[in-house]
């Protein structure tokens, strides 16, 4: 992206480079059999595409530019990822590194920390995992069982993280772990370190998925980091936690994949109750689309952003499963016939099914979404799911 007087854009005019940029690098990657198969925008991973966000300046729009970033709004910034969606960009690593854990370090991180780290990332230099979930901690984040013990200089860290993306070709990882095992209430006891992946005591196990890409598990054995990679406070893990998911959760992206196959669907669907529920569907990617932007603006102003931010998780992920749904009733048994990403409409139905199996999953159970809209934007303290 052109640097000069870039502050003087538009939304659009950045869009508009941004989708110039986004075909390019999707014409690059056509040939990768592994980006071939990579499921949704969000399953895929490539290092290759990574490294030319950050070469092109895509990364930290809305970043000071005391740190590299452009000094943008996150409108900016949301727009230009549903253009990246829109061309099946492989963007794990950019999604985590750059949106979740980026932001995360940004808001939450000693400004030490921040300006020796996101230089980094905004150059594509740094792609970061993040370890949250473990056998028994999922979307009950609070019972995770990772231990860090506090030593001169810094911690030793001992535990087992699963479903850690990216991890395969990570240089560092965003911890949840344990510091106070004695505290009152467990979620008090929480801490997050960044730490690098190539300290001693770390071993990564990876395995392919149903969505396309891959997951991984990481072990960490009396791992140390330094003190100085303490983000927040020790001990005040839990506010940086629920601040790192408010960021994950905006997923512009999916809006830009949803957009994509409905254009395609468009232009073959013939049946008329085909015809009539993608209408409804472009009213509904319309709403999701808004309240992405909504939660931006709650979490750029720092506002309390995790009932929107669950709004929004939660309305992509019901999309992007209705909308899979109905290319299968419009293509037939030719949705089931998957050639990749780049085969045109079937391909692209084909990897959103199988994507959607854990779409309402990830990043955090339907039912949790629903019970933090319920609790944080109705007020309804005793909803359960």
């Amino acid at each position: 992206m052109d640097s000069p007087n870039i502050q003087m854009k538009s939304i659009a005019t950045v869009t508009q480079e941004a989708d110039r940029f986004a075909a390019q690098l999707a014409d690059q990657l056509r040939d990768d059999p592994w980006n071939r198969f990579q499921g949704m925008p969000s399953d895929g991973d490539s290092r290759e595409a990574y490294e030319a966000l950050g070469r092109g300046g895509w990364i930290g729009l809305h970043w000071p530019e005391t740190i590299g970033g452009h000094g943008l709004t996150a409108a900016h910034t949301d727009a230009v990822e549903e253009r990246f969606g829109y061309h099946w960009l492989p963007l794990c690593s950019y999604l985590l590194g750059v949106k979740t854990i980026g932001n995360a370090i940004l808001r939450f991180a000693s400004a030490e920390l921040t300006e020796r780290i996101l230089p980094e990332v905004t150059a594509g230099r740094i792609v970061f995992c993040q370890g949250f979930s473990e056998p028994g901690a999922g979307s009950d984040l609070a019972s995770l069982r990772t231990r860090a013990v506090k030593r001169t200089g810094g911690y030793l860290v001992s535990g087992h993280k699963i479903w850690t993306s990216s991890a395969q070709m990570a240089d560092w990882i965003y911890l949840a772990v344990r510091t106070d095992p004695d505290a009152i209430r467990p979620h008090r006891g929480l801490s997050v370190l960044l730490c690098r992946m190539d300290t001693p005591g770390i071993q990564v196990r990876e395995f392919p998925t149903l969505g396309g890409g891959l997951l991984c598990e990481v072990w960490l054995d009396e791992v140390f980091v330094p003190e100085d990679q303490l983000v927040g406070d020790q001990n005040g893990g839990w506010q940086v936690l629920m601040g790192t998911l408010d960021f994950e959760r905006v997923t512009s992206e999916k809006v830009g994949v949803v957009a994509r196959v409905v254009d395609e669907l468009e232009a073959v669907a013939e049946r008329a109750e085909h015809r009539s529920e993608l209408r409804t569907v472009r009213g509904e990617l319309d709403a999701a689309r808004e309240l992405g932007r909504e939660a931006s603006r709650h979490l750029m102003q720092g506002l309390p952003a995790s009932g929107v931010s669950s709004m929004c998780k939660l309305s992509v992920a019901l999309l992007c499963k209705r909308v899979s749904r109905l290319g299968m009733d419009v293509l037939g048994a030719e949705a089931l016939i998957d050639g990749g990403v780049h085969d045109g409409i079937a391909g692209k139905v084909a990897a959103l099914r199988r994507a959607t199996v854990g779409a309402t999953i990830a990043g955090g159970a339907s039912e949790i979404q629903r019970r933090v809209i319920a609790r944080r934007s109705l007020g309804l303290a005793s909803y359960r799911a």
